[in-house]
């Protein structure tokens, strides 16, 4: 009897402690999930700022060239790394601009950026904002869903992050 009595102790012990062990293993599961998802939103973040750090130099670069280019309506640049050369619309001030009306502010990232219109893994939303202010040229939006944005105004080549 005595023997049947510590099997029993010792199962409900055995049970107790896998009982145990999962519970540890769940919460160390959502802490390795919360921080997961807390590093992923500031990765978004960071390469977003990157993004608009290299949209800013590309801008001025095409400028630049538009400038020694004695004005043209498109500026050719070629790249080290690719064979064909890149040509870009600019407006009558040298700044990066699309004629397409339909979609303006996505040809004008397309033109920049050479990438898609995402961050990571997150969809960047390009608007053109309407203001009467900008008579030669528009300004064009370009954010996450997190808030995260910079302007781009194409009559002064000024790019901006918005808080």
């Amino acid at each position: 009897m005595p023997n049947i009595n510590a099997q029993a102790e010792k199962k409900q012990k055995s049970r107790s402690e896998f009982i145990i062990v999962i519970i540890i293993i769940a919460v160390m599961m959502k802490l390795l999930v919360e921080l997961f998802f807390s590093q992923q939103e500031k990765i978004t973040d960071t390469a977003f700022v990157n993004l608009a750090q290299s949209f800013t130099s590309k801008v001025n670069v095409v400028h630049s060239q538009w400038l020694m280019d004695e004005q043209p309506n498109r500026v050719i640049l070629q790249h080290l790394d690719v064979q064909q050369p890149q040509a870009v619309d600019v407006n009558q001030f040298g700044w990066i601009d699309s004629k397409n009306s339909a979609l303006p502010c996505q040809h004008i990232w397309q033109q920049t950026l050479l990438v898609p219109l995402k961050v990571v893994r997150s969809p960047v939303i390009a608007v053109e904002i309407k203001n009467n202010t900008i008579k030669n040229g528009r300004l064009c939006r370009y954010s996450l869903a997190n808030g995260e944005s910079f302007d781009y105004r194409s009559d002064t080549g000024k790019v901006k992050q918005v808080y």
